[in-house]
């Protein structure tokens, strides 16, 4: 299982599906789909939210998933 991490989403394009959420632990951006988006959700996400989610490496390709929103 891997560490979750806290987070701030920079952008989400709902039409695409797929957005950015900025790290608080780390200097690294993780790509997020609709579908790593798990709790309270429309399976989107909106710019500036809060979310916690576990950080997967792959090759050059930083993903999120198991995206939960925080709350305020």
């Amino acid at each position: 299982m891997h560490n979750r991490l806290l987070g701030t989403v920079k952008w989400f394009h709902e039409d695409h599906g797929m957005g950015v959420i900025s790290s608080d632990e780390e200097e690294v951006d993780y790509f997020v789909t609709q579908l790593a988006i798990i709790e309270g959700g429309q399976g989107s996400l909106q710019e500036g939210e809060r979310v916690s989610f576990e950080p997967v490496i792959e090759g050059v390709a930083c993903w999120a998933f198991n995206v939960i929103r925080e709350q305020p």
